[in-house]
């Protein structure tokens, strides 16, 4: 959730591998050891894990691609050979030669391809949760299991991923109710189930390759081929301990099939008193920083006080922009935004502080936009940038008007696009009414209201104002791509969004644009909730008011236009 602090033990960085990018967690200092999470979740699994392993050693956890923050491979048919490849080429860019491996479900086959395939660079593999299915289990799980995942104009496909995700934490496979298929233990906790649908959310319909790569691995097989120290380990409380049995008798020396028993608090111990008799050598080499992509965006990480803030940059020549979303949205939600300045400007897009995939670096109280705005600061200066131009929405404009009245070096002309400018009692209203943490409900209803809360704040103003006075009278922003993104991004944010908007709410805005001085301008599309708004801060400030493209993709050369750059 967006109000979780950040990790002190942990630091989370990119690497760039070609023409893709893969997101990884890394923490500790000593001899390099992997962590790979199971399907569909990613590397923040494995952070317990990493913590207890940081002790020792330099813990490298990265997210499978197109799980987490990593890209797809970008292939026609991906195998689980192809992910285990993935781990070389990740090594290699990492600098790092030889490894100690810890994989759980997915990351055993991770694990297991790897070290199969590249036993040089093993000190030891242990694969635990290993799958080795029958021809008939793996027919049944590739016909049922991976279910195709399409967002729906009425959210009906967040029931869908709820219902499933929760189903998974008592059947296995999930789509077989029966006594046999029962998982044992607890249903899972609704924050637990809530992380989970949180996660499948950053695969979307990308979760079914590494899982189906996951159910076509032939563990038996590659368990054969093993020619490093290997342990094949499975718990009681785990389905797939079920199937160590199945794996043949003659196994090379190399290997150990071991059940852990019936404690899940006994693992992690057993892991560390296992890696403890192979793992030697050298200390990790440094953070490689994540190079550029050319012709799209690329990710990294910002250091700021406090953590890290996510970026998304597109290169280019000239002095850049940066394009500042709103509370309950992240870097993702602006992306047409971001690359419509392609050719144009090299844009940098941050998600704000607990937002997105950014830290929560301002705490339990959220803070008010002069925090928000210190924070974009540092990580702008973090980039080296100077007097850049900065189009912002909502929260985002109320940040670059306070950057600019503090005239923030990293930050030069200001774009309002739709700026929050209401009279007291409107003020007083939004306040109240406008949002609340998100509480996930046990039946996953809490997805539906989020759902329509972004869709109803594309149809009215305020959104909770569903009459004819209050509606958009402009073409519906209501694609159903775009909202599944928000909706994500609102998710992410968790209790961030509402103290965004609480600060937003708050903002002296009438007071600031009294002192801008010029410094600000504004503009706005036809469907823009704010556009009145934006039209009577722009007078309020003696400045002009223009009208931006209704079609996103369309701002980079416009808003180019209006600043004069």
């Amino acid at each position: 959730m967006g109000t979780q602090a950040p990790n002190p033990v942990i630091t989370r960085h990119f690497a760039t591998i070609g023409g893709r990018q893969v997101h990884y967690r890394r923490a500790g200092s000593g001899p390099p050891v992997l962590a790979l999470h199971q399907s569909p979740k990613s590397s923040a699994e494995m952070e317990p894990v990493m913590v207890a392993m940081a002790e020792r050693y330099t813990v490298i956890a990265p997210d499978t691609p197109g799980n987490g923050s990593s890209d797809a491979m970008g292939l026609s048919s991906v195998s689980m050979n192809d992910y285990g490849d993935n781990i070389a080429m990740l090594l290699d860019v990492l600098g790092i030669d030889k490894v100690g491996v810890y994989g759980f479900h997915t990351g055993a086959c991770v694990g297991g391809a790897f070290a199969s395939r590249h036993p040089e660079r093993i000190q030891v593999a242990i694969l635990n949760g290993f799958v080795t299915l029958t021809n008939d289990e793996r027919d049944d799980i590739l016909a049922n299991y991976l279910t195709p995942f399409e967002p729906t104009w009425d959210g009906a496909h967040l029931t869908w991923a709820w219902s499933r995700l929760r189903e998974q934490t008592v059947f296995f496979p999930w789509y077989r109710p029966t006594m046999a298929a029962r998982s044992p233990g607890d249903m899972a906790t609704t924050e637990f189930v809530h992380e989970g649908v949180l996660e499948f959310l950053r695969a979307g319909d990308e979760y079914r390759n590494p899982y189906g790569s996951a159910f076509l691995f032939r563990g038996d097989e590659v368990a054969m081929r093993m020619r490093a120290p290997t342990y094949i380990v499975g718990s009681d409380w785990d389905p797939l301990s079920k199937q160590l049995p199945r794996l043949p008798e003659n196994l090379p020396d190399c290997v150990t099939v071991q059940n852990l028993g019936p404690g899940r608090d006994t693992v992690i111990p057993w892991v560390m008193e296992t890696l403890a008799k192979y793992v030697t050598g050298p200390d990790a080499p440094g953070i490689v920083e994540a190079k550029p992509i050319a012709g799209r965006s690329w990710q990294d990480y910002l250091p700021v006080p406090g953590g890290q803030l996510h970026v998304r940059r597109l290169d280019g020549s000239g002095a850049p922009i940066v394009i500042q979303h709103g509370a309950g949205h992240d870097n993702t939600v602006v992306d047409r935004i971001t690359h419509s300045f392609a050719g144009v400007a090299p844009a940098i897009a941050i998600s704000l502080p607990g937002h997105g995939e950014s830290d929560n670096v301002l705490g339990d109280g959220g803070g008010d936009i002069a925090d928000y705005a210190n924070s974009i600061g540092s990580a702008l200066q973090s980039l080296g940038v100077e007097g850049a131009n900065f189009v912002g929405m909502g929260a985002g404009a109320l940040i670059g008007l306070d950057l600019s009245l503090a005239k923030h070096k990293s930050v030069g002309k200001v774009l309002a696009a739709g700026l929050p400018y209401h009279d007291e009692a409107e003020r007083v209203d939004l306040l109240a009414n406008y949002s609340e943490p998100i509480v996930p409900d046990w039946f996953g209803g809490h997805l539906s209201r989020c759902w329509h809360f972004v869709r109803d704040q594309a149809l009215f103003w305020p959104y909770y104002k569903r009459t004819a006075e209050g509606a958009i009278w402009a073409e519906p922003q209501v694609e159903v791509k775009a909202l599944h993104t928000k909706v994500v991004a609102l998710l992410k944010s968790g209790d961030m969004h509402h103290r965004a908007y609480q600060a937003q709410f708050s903002y002296p805005t009438a007071e600031k644009l009294a002192a801008a001085n010029g410094r600000v301008q504004f503009a706005a599309p036809a469907w823009e909730p704010l556009r009145a708004h934006t039209e009577a801060a722009a007078k309020k400030s003696g400045a002009t008011f223009a009208d931006l493209p209704d079609l996103e993709a369309d701002w980079g050369r416009a808003i180019q236009a209006l600043l004069g750059a």
